[in-house]
């Protein structure tokens, strides 16, 4: 099991972090040359970028809209976010595994902050799978990925604080375990779902403010696809 657990924080590590880091960074190329070749085609080019940063802010700090129509989900996802950031990257025991991985670390989290956000993250996580499941809107809008991804987090959260517990039920290495296996899941699926978008979100708004910018007889294109061809008057 120790040796077993050794590969797992070791070559693991090493090989599903490249993965995702290379996933990630051709999401990004290819988003980037989508975005150039909209704006070069667009009939309008002049995009208003400040609009589109003021935007990427609003939606990275939604405290305006955490209070309209589900305020506890809004908190909840807030918070839930907080720590799915904030966690995996300032936690002193990850930073090593960082620094093992890329050969550098930098300043981590109080131990008691950064238990504080693995729970918080793992009770909201749960909470959000709770109202995905029990709301009828959410539930129509939600496919097996966004259950699986969801519940994926919560088990890693989960995991990770429960292996540095003194009650923690289950052996050490079992729990420590369970928590990589997981994240390293998580590394390898990143670049090929949803969760892409916390390195994708800013050049998503820059893609849709680009995408509005038709190119010329884009309208003609539309109508055509619509209708087909239209028979002047």
């Amino acid at each position: 099991m120790h040796d077993f657990l050794d590969f797992v924080r070791g070559p693991l590590f090493r090989l599903t972090f490249l993965i995702m880091v290379l996933g990630l960074l051709r999401q990004v190329v290819l988003t980037g040359l989508e975005i150039a070749r909209a704006i070069r085609r667009a009939a309008d080019k002049n995009i208003e970028y400040k609009r589109v940063m003021k935007t990427t802010a609003e939606w990275l700090l939604p405290f305006r809209r955490m209070n309209r129509l589900h305020p506890w989900s809004g908190y909840a996802s807030f918070l839930f976010h907080v720590g799915l950031i904030l966690v995996p990257l300032f936690l002193y025991e990850h930073i090593q595994l960082w620094r093992s991985a890329i050969g550098f670390g930098w300043p981590a989290l109080p131990k008691t902050l950064a238990d504080f956000l693995a729970l918080t993250t793992g009770i909201t996580g749960l909470y959000l799978l709770g109202v995905r499941i029990a709301d009828r809107a959410a539930r129509f809008m939600s496919g097996f990925t966004d259950y699986f991804l969801l519940l994926l987090l919560v088990v890693i959260f989960a995991s990770g604080w429960m292996a540095s517990r003194p009650f923690n039920p289950v052996p050490y290495d079992t729990m420590m375990l369970i928590h990589m296996l997981a994240a390293e899941l998580l590394f390898v699926l990143i670049p090929f779902t949803k969760i892409a978008h916390c390195v994708l979100f800013p050049l998503v708004r820059l893609s849709s403010e680009a995408g509005w910018k038709f190119p010329p007889e884009a309208g003609e294109d539309v109508v055509l696809t619509i209708h087909g061809e239209v028979k002047p008057l």
